[in-house]
């Protein structure tokens, strides 16, 4: 299908792809399809094969250009060209990228599932506030986002990540809503500050991004 979602804001811009092409049929919207076809071949999960192609179509549908991603040992993305900043995430069904000129950029989304409930005592902190299933997903989420840009070995997302000023009334029965909130941390080294989190929910997925400045 057609780009899902546009993800505009003043530090950066990206989007959103909802995989539901082929595999065919996503290695046919790249301007070099064979190249990629073999680079997704060389992943055993067929999820993982469809979400590199997602992530190279997405680009290319949002720049109209073929750019190339690298990667450093940690694992977090990078244009080649170094022309823009990149993140990358992806969950069942769901592709998102984030870039921007200035700011180094952190985006996540996570499919919308009770599982996090199981994972709550490992990710959410004693003194934050998670009763909701979209309130726990949105500090997961925000974590993982935050994550990509500090890009740092040993980070505790119970004690070292705190969400604050979170107030999302979504629901099952009401899905769609958008805002902002706080996330700190506070490392093991010392390093501290905060991040002002976006975020958007939906019945499929929540959304959370971040910047900080070069």
């Amino acid at each position: 299908m057609p780009l899902f979602q546009k993800i505009e804001c003043g530090k950066g811009w990206g989007g959103i792809w909802k995989i539901s092409e082929s595999f065919d049929e996503l290695c046919g919207m790249l301007p070099r399809g064979d190249y990629h076809r073999r680079q997704a071949l060389r992943f055993a999960s067929a999820r993982r094969r469809m979400e590199y192609l997602a992530v190279r179509v997405l680009v290319y549908a949002l720049t109209g250009e073929e750019r190339p991603i690298g990667y450093l040992l940690s694992g977090r993305p990078f244009f080649r060209d170094k022309r823009l900043q990149l993140s990358i995430s992806h969950t069942f069904g769901y592709a998102a990228v984030l870039f921007s000129e200035s700011y180094e950029a952190g985006i996540d989304i996570e499919a919308f599932s009770d599982r996090i409930v199981r994972l709550k005592d490992r990710l959410i902190g004693p003194q934050e506030k998670a009763e909701t299933t979209y309130e726990m997903l949105l500090h997961w989420s925000a974590k993982e986002a935050v994550f990509k840009i500090l890009d740092e070995e040993g980070i505790d997302f119970r004690t070292d990540l705190m969400v604050e000023g979170l107030r999302c009334a979504s629901s099952v029965a009401h899905p769609d809503a958008e805002g902002d909130f706080s996330l700190f941390y506070h490392l093991q080294d010392g390093k501290a500050g905060m991040f002002p989190v976006h975020y958007a929910t939906s019945a499929d997925f929540v959304l959370t991004y971040v910047f900080r400045r070069l």
